[in-house]
């Protein structure tokens, strides 16, 4: 039987309980942790006899590709996003792109494609599509061209959040680049405003957040109503997922989001929504491989479940 090839990195917990589950049934498995420095994972991609064979080792087990029978990119390596010195970043980019071809040759189904999965994380791609499909956003601007900003921000009331990613991480620590009201000030400076291209986006009060986790065609959604200090942004003020609970979500937003999903070639997301004070729906933006855990607790392990579920039908 072949195994289940799992890549996540040494702090991708979310892993484990379905790590944990499929071994207690028996299922094969790898777990390859994409991580970099002194615990960098090992990869060989070699092309010979008009062959590609690749093999991968961690913590001193090795799996050759034609082991493997599918792939679950549960998280991308950590240190894509992180601060590096001159010699970490050439570590890492020679890391990515072994790790990116090798990843690429298997030819096995995938639970989310690493490819697909950096592809589909660009939020100017998603919101695009989200439109085009009939999803509603809030009226968007993606630029560090001052006199545009200028103008949008004019004639409504805008949040500003980063385009990329909202973690800034260091090896000191991480923080949180949260979602604001843009103030008046801030448009002063024409260097500022040209430093990066920033997401701005009209401003809507929210009456509820939603969170929903696709597990193929399985739905879990979660809501929460936004408290002191939240008006622009739900993580701020509290700790993840509290004040969430289960809920049911729109069934023709949920059928939108799939379809969404198809175009973006992804079986796996953690969307998020909002609900304004008119009770119009919003589309914000798909997580590829975003947090489910907190979730997961709101559905008694049903998400974890139904990974595995996945996983083991798809082998």
């Amino acid at each position: 039987m072949k195994s289940i090839f799992v890549v996540t990195h040494r702090r991708g917990f979310e892993a484990d309980p379905v790590i944990d589950m499929l071994r207690s049934g028996g299922i094969p498995l790898f777990r390859f942790n994409c991580d970099a420095g002194n615990e960098a994972s090992l990869v060989s991609f070699a092309v010979r006899n008009k062959r590609i064979e690749t093999s991968f080792v961690c913590d001193g087990r090795e799996i050759n590709s034609d082991e493997i029978g599918i792939g679950w990119c549960q998280q991308l390596p950590p240190y894509l996003s992180q601060a590096a010195s001159v010699d970490e970043n050439l570590q890492r980019r020679n890391l990515w792109a072994a790790q990116l071809a090798s990843l690429d040759s298997l030819g096995v189904p995938w639970f989310n494609n690493p490819r697909n999965v950096l592809c589909a994380a660009s939020k100017p791609l998603q919101l695009m599509h989200a439109r085009s499909i009939g999803l509603n956003i809030p009226d968007t601007l993606i630029s560090n061209i001052p006199q545009h900003i200028r103008s949008f921000v004019e004639n409504q009331p805008t949040i500003a959040k980063n385009l990329a990613t909202p973690w800034v991480v260091s090896p000191a620590e991480t923080q949180a680049a949260y979602t604001r009201i843009v103030e008046p000030c801030w448009l002063q400076n024409d260097s500022e405003l040209e430093f990066c291209p920033v997401i701005y986006q009209e401003y809507k009060a929210r009456r509820k957040d939603y969170r929903v986790v696709v597990v193929g065609d399985e739905i879990f959604a979660a809501c929460c109503e936004p408290g002191e200090g939240q008006r622009e942004d739900i993580r701020r003020n509290t700790t993840t997922g509290e004040s969430f609970q289960a809920c049911e979500f729109d069934v023709q937003a949920t059928d939108l989001l799939k379809t969404l999903m198809k175009i973006l070639s992804i079986e796996y997301c953690s969307a998020d929504f909002m609900e304004d004070n008119e009770g119009n729906l919003y589309f914000l933006e798909i997580n590829t491989c975003g947090a489910w855990w907190w979730v997961d607790r709101l559905y008694d392990g049903a998400i974890c479940n139904a990974i595995v579920g996945y996983l083991k039908r798809s082998l």
